[in-house]
């Protein structure tokens, strides 16, 4: 069955990951901190391996968090990233999960910090909060996200009035999302730096793109619709999502894909329909395939070649489990 396939892989995976648990309950490589243990407390959980997800979460709680709800250590190239807050959403995602709220409400208390109660999302910048401060689309997601596991609804709606936004200021959706805006800007339809891997996500095959962008947004709105009732979250993550209905093979091979299968696969469960269970199908099938027989997912090094990494291999596994449980 489709479903033994997804569970064998998520499985796998989880089982290369247990290899880096440590005897004290830190993960990996030391030297990269908080970008190398963020997202694997979810992979642990959501596999079955709830007592290694607790030790790990256990030392982040006593080496990890910081005095103002922060976690850590961060290496320097963390430090100064427009994406800060992501690291951290994941951590209070598992921890809440896992009754660990400690971890979770002090870690939403450290990310309110990022909030912009005017336009609803959360900086993209760890020190600057002016109008000119841009505010990205998967970053935002991810705050929200937390603010929705840790029962801060109003925060959540707000990141959803935010999203709406954002959506009705595209001129030419859904050829072209843009995914990035400012309270003095409002939606940036420039290239900024030459980074359009940040601003623009566009039908174009022909290069690496943002393709997380309409997944996570979509996966969160669906998931403020089953906390809230409120019909208009269902759609807005329906229109999110209309984006990865009009590309090819190109993105969803790419495994950036992973948040949309993640979102088709919730979004299945909640209305039904065909579309989006062969999208979940298409992402999770395309995971299997690129799955090495150890159990990683590759990713680019620095000099450009393949190694297993630790980040990509718990996401990918977060997200199979998400297509496991949404079809059969």
């Amino acid at each position: 069955m489709t479903t033994d396939r997804y569970r064998q892989a998520r499985d796998r995976g989880a089982d290369f990951l247990l290899q880096h648990l440590h005897a004290d309950g830190s993960f990996g490589n030391p030297e990269k901190g908080v970008t190398e243990y963020y997202k694997v407390p979810s992979a642990f959980l959501v596999s079955g391996h709830s007592r290694s997800a607790g030790r790990l979460l256990d030392w982040i709680r006593r080496h990890g968090l910081r005095d103002n709800g922060d976690f850590g250590p961060r290496p320097a190239a963390a430090t100064d990233t427009y994406y800060y807050t992501y690291y951290n959403a994941w951590v209070i995602k598992a921890a809440h999960r896992m009754g660990q709220f400690d971890l979770s409400q002090r870690g939403m208390d450290f990310l309110m910090g990022f909030w912009d109660a005017a336009s609803g999302g959360f900086y993209s910048s760890p020190t600057q909060r002016t109008p000119e401060t841009k505010q990205d689309l998967w970053v935002v997601a991810g705050s929200g996200w937390s603010a929705l596991y840790t029962g801060r609804m109003d925060v959540a709606r707000h990141v959803g009035h935010w999203m709406n936004r954002l959506l009705d200021a595209q001129p030419n959706y859904p050829e072209v999302l843009y995914s990035v805006s400012s309270a003095a800007t409002g939606l940036i339809t420039e290239v900024l730096d030459g980074d359009d891997f940040r601003y623009v996500l566009s039908r174009d095959e022909s290069r690496d793109q943002s393709f997380y962008h309409p997944g996570i947004a979509a996966g969160f709105l669906a998931r403020l619709y089953q906390a809230t009732g409120e019909d208009q979250w269902l759609g807005l993550a329906r229109q999110y999502l209309r984006f990865a209905e009009h590309v090819g093979a190109y993105h969803f091979r790419l495994l950036r894909a992973g948040k949309v299968g993640w979102a088709a696969a919730v979004l299945y469960t909640l209305t039904g329909e065909a579309k989006y269970r062969n999208m979940a199908i298409r992402v999770g099938d395309e995971l299997v395939a690129q799955q090495t027989a150890e159990g990683y997912w590759n990713w680019p090094a620095e000099d450009g070649s393949l190694e297993a990494n630790n980040d990509i291999t718990a996401e990918m596994v977060v997200w199979l489990d998400e297509i496991h449980q949404a079809i059969g």
